[in-house]
């Protein structure tokens, strides 16, 4: 399942009978990594591609419940605007 508002991304996904020390989360620019440790006892692993980039400084992930949700920030375009003097 995944929502968004104006700041960020949320996915929530059911996995349980996972544990948090076996769930690794990677992002890189758009795409996010979900995947379990390889000896876990259960397996998981996917990817999604997001239409933005993502602020990694500024997302979370939580798992209870055997319920993960990812908090993914949305990157801020930086403004290459710059003021240039008259002389």
């Amino acid at each position: 399942n995944v929502t968004q508002d104006d700041k960020a991304w949320t996915v929530t996904l059911d996995l349980p009978g996972v544990a948090r020390e076996d769930l690794v989360v990677d992002v890189e620019g758009t795409i996010v990594r979900i995947e379990t440790r390889p000896e876990a006892k259960r397996q998981f692993k996917a990817a999604y591609e997001l239409p933005q980039e993502i602020d990694v400084a500024a997302t979370a992930a939580s798992l209870e419940h055997g319920v993960l949700t990812l908090t993914l920030a949305k990157k801020q375009p930086a403004s290459n605007a710059r003021r240039i003097e008259v002389k």
